[in-house]
């Protein structure tokens, strides 16, 4: 790698060569990258399967160097498939509440707990105490030997960095996160307080990737890397859901129908959240396990998403707030167009589609770019980025 004095360490190159970020996403099954340009486009797409752990009478933990291998996969890949491509920057997202030692034990959000263990007793606001009482009584060692525990997108920016980082959304999340007077209120002391990085926000400049880290992964050495966010906060980014009176449909292996608002609103079954953009919210409609019963009660699945959606469009109204008669939808149901046309037809919107289902992708990309300075807000990120590929319009004759 050769540095030109960019403040990025950018590289002499062939201006032919198109620039693009490296998003990455971790997921609880695989891990997920793709080549974006500033205009969108994708350049290259992989999704990598975790391995799985073996069962075990004491919660499994994982060995979270494997994400930095799964990554150097993609990398490799990417330099076959696009040798042309020359990667500006890394952003990394990831669910949670997962932690991870610096050595790389990962105990998984979804991990299940023994009864008995202190995490079952808790009865705060905080999504990340519980676990780190649980990952502390049921892993002395470990937690008595490690500097500093980690979320699972910051143990790949670390591993990538050497730099220790929490990334908190926005400010209004701390309650979710941690204070110190709680931690210490839950029975932690000063020290393992401590063992806590200091927060961060998406799109913070976590480090370049060391020596070690382009090594591991077969990045260049320099490489500017970017905070990331949890994974439903850079889908609503990727989607676009961070102007008010913007909706997003996120339809996995479970569902979230998401309304961005200027004020808090409140209805049946919504649950209200803040925006990464300060000053807005986010109210939901959740619906679980939508993946598994979409084949085996479909039509039961889509008067639930009708009625998500009623019920946001009455909250609307109720607090003053403008509803689209459009929603962007994302996730691995949308790539059945049948199954998207039933649900325009159900709840009688138009749904639209991106060229990148994974729009947690696309998010890392937006938050790269605004930590690049190449946009001056995230909204305006977001529209630049954020591309409809397809449009699915109700058939009038065949909703509920």
């Amino acid at each position: 790698m050769i540095d030109n004095g960019s403040p990025l360490g950018g590289l002499c190159r062939f201006w032919t060569m198109p620039d693009c970020i490296l998003s990455v996403d971790i997921g609880t099954t695989s891990l997920k990258a793709a080549l974006i340009t500033e205009t969108g486009k994708i350049l290259a797409f992989k999704r990598l399967l975790v391995p799985s752990e073996p069962a075990s009478s004491v919660p499994a933990l994982l060995d979270a160097s494997v994400w930095s291998g799964l990554l150097a996969d993609a990398v490799a890949s990417f330099k076959q498939s696009v040798p042309e491509a020359f990667v500006e920057a890394v952003c990394v997202s990831g669910n949670g509440p997962s932690l991870c030692s610096a050595g790389g034990s990962a105990f998984l959000w979804n991990t299940k707990i023994p009864s008995g263990v202190s995490e079952n007793v808790y009865a705060g606001k905080s999504l990340y105490i519980p676990r780190l009482l649980a990952y502390k009584e049921l892993f002395p060692k470990l937690w008595e030997e490690t500097p500093f525990l980690l979320g699972s997108p910051e143990y790949l920016i670390y591993s990538l960095t050497g730099v220790p980082v929490t990334i908190l959304p926005e400010e209004r999340f701390v309650p979710a996160y941690w204070t110190e007077t709680e931690l210490l209120g839950a029975g932690f002391s000063k020290t393992d307080v401590r063992k806590l990085p200091d927060f961060v926000a998406p799109a913070s400049l976590a480090g370049k990737v060391s020596r070690e880290g382009a090594l591991n992964t077969g990045l260049s050495e320099g490489t500017c890397v970017f905070c990331g966010a949890p994974d439903f906060v850079v889908a609503l980014l990727g989607t676009g859901t961070v102007v008010p009176g913007t909706v997003c449909d996120r339809a996995g292996s479970s569902e979230g129908i998401n309304f961005c608002t200027s004020v808090p609103v409140k209805g049946e079954n919504i649950r209200t959240l803040p925006s990464v953009v300060s000053g807005l919210w986010n109210a939901s409609v959740l619906i679980p396990v939508s993946g598994a019963r979409k084949d085996s009660a479909p039509k039961a699945l889509l008067q639930e998403f009708a009625a998500a959606i009623d019920s946001l469009r009455a909250a609307a109204v109720n607090a003053g707030e403008t509803f689209p008669d459009s929603v962007f939808m994302a996730g691995g149901q949308c790539l059945d167009e049948n199954w998207v046309q039933a649900k325009a037809d159900a709840a009688s919107v138009n749904i639209k589609l991106s060229n990148c289902p994974d729009a947690e992708l696309i998010g890392d990309a937006i938050l790269a770019l605004f930590g690049m300075k190449k946009f001056s807000t995230l909204q305006e990120a977001a529209s630049a980025i954020v591309k409809t590929e397809k449009i699915f319009k109700p058939n009038a004759s065949k909703a509920f």
